[in-house]
Parts: C-alpha cells; sequence; structure tokens
C-alpha cells in the first residue's frame, strides 16, 4: 500500500513512521528460518507540503476568511496542486483522498478495515480553520474525524489512521490474525454480531502485589476459558460501552428467520447474545413457560451454579429474554468390548433449547442452536451430544449416535443424537452428562 500526506508539517511524521510496527512494514524483512526468505516492504509512506506550490512570494498558502471571524483558511490553489503533483508520482495506483476534519464521519474499525484493501491512501491534513470549501467540492475526498474534540491540525488524526489500517495489512504484525479479535474487530463479536472490547488478559507472575490470575485460565479447560472471555468481554462492553450493544446495533437473526408466510406473527428483531448473570431470573420464566414442567428450569438452574454451562445464549426481542440454550459437559467411558479412548475428543451436551411460547415458529430455536454450535468449534470441540426429535435436530446436521457406537442412560434409538464439529476421531462408549442431568428424571 502507498500512503501519501499532504502536511504543512512533515517533520511530524519521522518519529511516528519510523518507529515499530509502522517502521516494519515500510522495511523489508527476511524470514530466520530462511534468510533467502524476504518478504517485501508493504506500505510506503510519502510527505508533501503545500507550501513548495505556492505562488505567494512570502510562502504563505492560507488567508483570513471572507465575512470575517478568527483564524486562518488554507487557500485552495497550493494544497490542489500538492494533491495533483502526489498522485502523478504513481497515477497507476488510484488513490483514495482522506481529509482528517472534525467534520467527517467517525474513525471505525470497520472503516479501518475497508481502508486497508485500497492499493493507495491520500491524507490531507489541514491546519488553522481548515480548508476553502472550494477545494473539498472540487476533490470530493473521504472526511474522516478520530473523535469529537478539535486538535490544531489534521497531522496526529493523520497518523492515527495510519496505524489503524497498516497494522491490518498482512504480514505486518509478528502474528497473522493477532488482529482479528481485538477490540471493535471481527472476531471480538458476539452471536448477535455485536463488536465487543476485548476481554481482560493476564500473564506471569501467577500473582503480583496480593492480585492474582482468574484460575479458570490456568485450568486448561479451553472450552471453558473460551466461554470466560466471552462473558468478560460481554460485561466490560455493558459497563463500559453500552452503545455498542444498543438495540439499533443489534444483527436480526436472519440465519434461520421464518417466512412471514410460516410465521406465527409479524417478523420483528430479534437479537441473539451471550447470556449474562442478569439473565438468571429471565431466563428461569422463559423455562417455566415453555415446559409443562419445572424440571428443565431445575436442571438449567442447578447447571449454571455448577459452573457447568460453559456456553450459554439467549434470544432476546423488544428487551425480552424469549429464547434460550446452553451447553454442558459430557464425559464418554469407553465400552469394555470394543472401540479407544482418545483425550483429545472433547465434547459437551445441547441442554434444554426453549423458545416462549409466544414467539414459536420464527426460526428462533434453529439460529440459537447454529450460532451454539458455531461457538463449540469455536471452541475447538470435537462433538455435541443432544437428546431430541430426530425431524428437528436432523437438518442441523446431528445424526444418530447409536451407529457411531454411543449409548446414554437416558434414551435409546433416534432420539439420541451427535453432530461432529472436527475430523478427531471419537471414543465409543457410554455418554454422562453433568449430574445435574439428573433433575430431569424427577
Amino acid at each position: 500500500m502507498r500512503i501519501d500526506v499532504v502536511t504543512l508539517f512533515p517533520g511530524m511524521f519521522g518519529s511516528v513512521l519510523g518507529s515499530s510496527i509502522l517502521e516494519r512494514a515500510a522495511k523489508p524483512v527476511a524470514n530466520p528460518a530462511d534468510p533467502g526468505d524476504v518478504r517485501a516492504p508493504v506500505a510506503s509512506y510519502h510527505l508533501h507540503d503545500p507550501r513548495a506550490f505556492t505562488t505567494d512570494k512570502h510562502g504563505k498558502v492560507d488567508q483570513s476568511p471572507y465575512g470575517g471571524g478568527p483564524g486562518m483558511v488554507l487557500q485552495c490553489q497550493p494544497v490542489f496542486d500538492c494533491v495533483a503533483a502526489a498522485e502523478a508520482q504513481q497515477p497507476e495506483l488510484k488513490a483514495t483522498r482522506i481529509v482528517l476534519t472534525p467534520k467527517g464521519v467517525p474513525l471505525t474499525q470497520p472503516l479501518a478495515e475497508e481502508l486497508a484493501v485500497q492499493p493507495r491512501l491520500l491524507l490531507i491534513a489541514g491546519h488553522y480553520e481548515g480548508f476553502d470549501q472550494r477545494l473539498l467540492d472540487e476533490l470530493e475526498p473521504m472526511e474522516v474525524s478520530i473523535g469529537d474534540y478539535v486538535l490544531t491540525g489534521g497531522e496526529l488524526p493523520a497518523m492515527v489512521l495510519i496505524d489503524s489500517v497498516v497494522r491490518l495489512l498482512p504480514g505486518v504484525l509478528g502474528k497473522a490474525g493477532s488482529h482479528h479479535a481485538d477490540s471493535f474487530s471481527p472476531g471480538s463479536a458476539n452471536d448477535a454480531g455485536q463488536r465487543l472490547l476485548d476481554h481482560p488478559h493476564y500473564t506471569r507472575p501467577p500473582a503480583w502485589r496480593g492480585r492474582g490470575v482468574p484460575p479458570v485460565l490456568m485450568s486448561g479447560d479451553h472450552a471453558k476459558i473460551a466461554a470466560w472471555r466471552k462473558q468478560q468481554a460481554l460485561e466490560l462492553t455493558q459497563a463500559r460501552r453500552p452503545d455498542l450493544l444498543s438495540p439499533a446495533k443489534k444483527a436480526p437473526a436472519s440465519l434461520d428467520q421464518a417466512s412471514p408466510a410460516d410465521s406465527a406473527g409479524p417478523l420483528a428483531v430479534v437479537a441473539l447474545r451471550d447470556a449474562m448473570p442478569a439473565d438468571a431470573d429471565a431466563i428461569d420464566a422463559l423455562l417455566r413457560a415453555a415446559f409443562p414442567s419445572d424440571a428443565e428450569a431445575k436442571l438449567v438452574r442447578a447447571l449454571r451454579d455448577a459452573g457447568d454451562l460453559p456456553i450459554e445464549l439467549v434470544a432476546e426481542l423488544d428487551g425480552r429474554v424469549v429464547g434460550h440454550l446452553g451447553f454442558s459437559p459430557v464425559t464418554i467411558d469407553p465400552q469394555a468390548d470394543g472401540g479407544f479412548s482418545n483425550p483429545r475428543f472433547r465434547a459437551l451436551a445441547l441442554a434444554p433449547l426453549a423458545v416462549h411460547p409466544e414467539a414459536q415458529r420464527r426460526g428462533i430455536g434453529k439460529a440459537l442452536t447454529r450460532l451454539g454450535l458455531r461457538s463449540c468449534g469455536d471452541a475447538n470441540l470435537a462433538a455435541v451430544f443432544v437428546l431430541g426429535d430426530p425431524a428437528y435436530y436432523g437438518p442441523l446436521g446431528f445424526e444418530p449416535a447409536d451407529p457411531h457406537g454411543f449409548t446414554n442412560p437416558f434414551h435409546q434409538g433416534d432420539a439420541f443424537r451427535v453432530r461432529f464439529l472436527n475430523d478427531t476421531e471419537p471414543t465409543r462408549g457410554t455418554i454422562g452428562y453433568a449430574p445435574a442431568f439428573a433433575a430431569l428424571e424427577d
């Protein structure tokens, strides 16, 4: 990527562009394992001073504003000629023109992602009271702001934009894809598609000034670690940036939204998200409304109290919890007459799936299940087991478990099903559910 900057103060950029990640992006980098394997620079920086293009004998590029008022305004001619000269240096690369101004659209992570796939950016940093409007009308640039405040010039915002974009270019960061799960990034999104703040991070030593590391992070249980991180990200976002979870930013449950002809009521926006501790009472009420007895409500409560719901999702409609899905750990005891044990084979059981009677036949249950399975896959699980209707779970990829050599203490036949999430070879044997599942027999 070529990055041009039109600025009255090019000296401000040297230490920023010549340091750390931005410097490395502009240099060839050799592979330590193979010195002959050299990565070409992925970015180049070019600074252009409009003062070199002014016709004023004193080198002025600004004048007082028509209509009066404080401050000075940058003139059209020197900036326009500077932009034209910069673009002429490599005309085959079409430049995306960007003016840094408080009046612009906010610089967000999605915008940075869009800019990172452009071959060339040309950033125009204003100063004083800004540009003559006729220049902006002629150049038709994108106008970008880094926040709701005013700085003395556009140089610092230009550096911020460069940093946010260049770090996304392939090969710039030490580990490919390490930016994927950053705050506001695609990997931070919850199951409703809302991009969240990043979860807390910890490293050695395990204790510092009387403060320890959360035990789950040292448990080795990757499913519980993934669930903890998702929950922490959600709670942190709720506390510090609730606007990111506002209804206007919630994604509809369109993965499996029913058509109007099949729906029991009008279509509405349904948010799918991770369950939070504050949802406990609403989930309990939902389960009691969705099932004829309170066995399922007791089960979910017992699983949660025991810490056996590493993945728990809810569907929310108009601020009301109308759907719930949880996953609990299972154990697999190999049969004595055959099979083998594989410690890499890790699995969860799909706890009771519930949709409120008033919100059924809208695809909410299937959407919850699909997103739950995706969460299981992200946690590197091998399989999910379920006791359920073959007609319902079959289209979701669940197969009869018996042909694969699995048995269970609750049901026999097709009601006991399995969905494999990766190609890890399974351990045949008896499936043992979390102890709380005994509540179903009450």
